[in-house]
């Protein structure tokens, strides 16, 4: 019955008219929107004599651009390096490999097996690709890897700390509590 009643009023609310604006204003609406169109008017007119209106890159409908090739007939087309680019890539290659050269042997090798390397066969100045294992599937304890740092012994008292509370606060935790709400 609540609904019926509810319903009922929002139904008389709506179908009643709507209050209409005083005639000044009206005039005053009137005035405003003349205004506002007058004044939009003219900084369309003012843009369009100061300013060339940008040209509008029309919507691009055919293939997606990765699945064309780049010569468009089919024919893929490379584009050779220019010279100043070919010189900096020269550049940087003999630098790249003066600092390889300079950083062999400063490091500790560790050898636990043999990696295989495949050589670029167009540019053999550049590092060569490794095809071993991942180093996230190669166990830290594996014969020949390097050792196991230990714990100082701040650290190794830091971690009793950590799980003699953490003990004590699950078994508190665990325990049975005889509290009746």
């Amino acid at each position: 019955m609540r609904t019926l009643v509810v319903l009922a009023v929002v139904g008389v609310c709506s179908a009643a008219p709507f209050i209409q604006d005083a005639p000044d204003v009206q005039a005053e609406k009137a005035r405003f929107f003349q205004a506002f169109n007058a004044a939009q008017a003219a900084a369309t007119r003012h843009q369009a004599l100061h300013r060339p209106s940008p040209a509008v890159q029309p919507k691009w409908y055919g293939p997606v651009a990765a699945t064309v090739p780049a010569g468009v007939d089919g024919t893929i087309t490379p584009v050779g390096d220019t010279q100043e680019v070919a010189a900096a890539r020269a550049a940087f290659n003999n630098a790249y490999q003066a600092q390889l050269r300079a950083t062999v042997g400063a490091a500790p090798a560790v050898h636990s097996y043999a990696p295989t390397y495949h050589h670029a066969h167009a540019a053999p100045q550049y590092q060569p690709k490794w095809t071993g294992p991942v180093a996230a599937t190669v166990p830290a304890g594996l014969p020949g890897s390097a050792p196991q740092v230990a714990d100082t012994p701040e650290v190794a008292a830091a971690k009793q700390q950590f799980f003699s509370t953490y003990n004590r606060q699950a078994a508190a935790a665990a325990a049975p509590s005889h509290r009746y709400f």
